[in-house]
């Protein structure tokens, strides 16, 4: 018999609403800790409670799901948005009500949880944008910084995107290099400008903003090193997902953490729906508008997807080059025909991943770079060890 239980998650406690019987619902506050958790799971099993319904909060929810799940009881996430109570007087216990008579009326099915290995895959892609933001960031204020002190010459400041001449104007500032015997005349510019008394204020900071560039890149190193560890066992998957023009290897495992099991979406626009590159639709008396794309979606696979879109329209597929001159044809603004690509190219992911097959195209062939990593990088024993269990290596202590 399925009985339900309804709990509004909160940092430091759970507010648990669950039926004693047909007339009468119990509402119990408890502490969000292990013992907490602990005594959770003893009420739901005194109480036979099979089913628990909870909101998406971030991060707070997960020790809960995984304590429940643990101990055998379904737990379902529900979309915070599409749950809301219209209710204006809101409190956590008619909040933990809501969520159990929600859960008895069966009107909401639960979000998406992907198993814990796809979920790292998940969990590390996103780091490795949100410190991709943080390195463009810098590189924007060290550019900025350049331009007011006076190099406004574009191609000097250009060249600073290059790794080796950053780590050559570095080495000048702090001292390891001999500026007397310099060949590189960018740097050499730069060098002459920042060495003037009036501009020893900046030097400080141009510094900072290099040294902050480098640590973050080699942290970015890093971490795609552990992301290739553990997609080693989706190598199918990535390999069909890379055939597509403009997507990288780091985006082909983004969008496949994202995306997850992919025959949980039925057809091609559900799958498009769910990255939120459809238009939303209002019909009301015979009348029908289009508006612009959705933002209740998964943000992170619109993002992946609008970036392996622009960097399919720079690409040599005729396929994609007949979308854009169409669009284009039709005096589509720029943005309006990077959706379109981006939507275009997750439809044909579905079919690729429903058929297990790889893009053909005549006169169209991609070449698939493998990046090398240089140098060492360290990470915990513990997740070394976890990294070669996931991969299928057995680990055993040795007296």
């Amino acid at each position: 018999m399925r009985k339900v239980a309804g709990i509004d998650v909160h940092k430091a406690f759970l507010e648990v609403a669950y039926r004693l019987n047909e007339n009468e619902i119990s509402v119990s506050r408890i502490s969000y800790t292990m013992d907490g958790l602990t005594r959770l799971i003893k009420l739901a099993k005194r109480h036979m409670i099979t089913d628990v319904y909870i909101e998406s909060t971030g991060n707070y929810y997960y020790p809960m799901y995984y304590a429940l799940k643990g101990a055998g009881i379904n737990v379902h996430v529900l979309n915070a948005y599409k749950t809301r109570r219209l209710d204006p007087n809101k409190t956590d216990k008619r909040d933990a009500i809501w969520l159990l008579k929600l859960g008895e009326s069966n009107l909401f099915s639960g979000s998406y949880i992907p198993d814990d290995e796809m979920l790292a895959l998940r969990f590390l892609v996103r780091e490795h944008f949100r410190l991709a933001d943080r390195v463009g960031d810098f590189k924007r204020k060290l550019h900025s910084l350049l331009w007011r002190l006076g190099l406004y010459a574009r191609d000097i400041v250009k060249n600073l995107r290059s790794k080796r001449k950053r780590r050559l104007l570095l080495a000048i500032l702090r001292g390891q290099v001999d500026t007397s015997k310099l060949e590189d005349s960018d740097i050499k510019a730069i060098y002459n400008v920042l060495k003037r008394p009036t501009m020893r204020t900046y030097i400080a900071v141009v510094r900072i903003h290099l040294e902050s560039i480098e640590f973050l890149e080699k942290q970015l190193e890093n971490l795609d090193a552990l992301i290739d560890c553990y997609a080693k066992k989706f190598e199918e998957q990535i390999r069909i997902l890379m055939s597509v023009p403009g997507i990288s290897k780091i985006l082909a495992v983004g969008i496949l953490a994202e995306i997850g099991d992919v025959s949980r979406f039925p057809d091609k626009n559900k799958l498009a729906s769910y990255a939120g590159l459809v238009p939303t639709s209002r019909d009301s008396g015979g009348k029908r508008r289009r508006g612009k794309i959705s933002k209740k979606s998964n943000k992170y696979l619109r993002r992946y997807m609008f970036l392996a879109a622009m960097a399919a329209m720079r690409s040599k597929s005729r396929r994609i080059r007949l979308i854009v001159e169409r669009l284009r044809g039709r005096r589509k603004h720029f943005k309006v025909m990077v959706v379109a690509v981006a939507r275009k190219l997750l439809t044909i992911i579905w079919f690729l991943l429903t058929r297990k097959d790889v893009w053909r195209e005549v006169g169209y062939s991609k070449r698939i770079r493998s990046k090398r990593y240089r140098g060492k990088f360290r990470i915990p024993i513990r997740v070394a060890i976890d990294v070669l269990r996931q991969v299928g290596y057995g680990v055993r202590k040795i007296a």
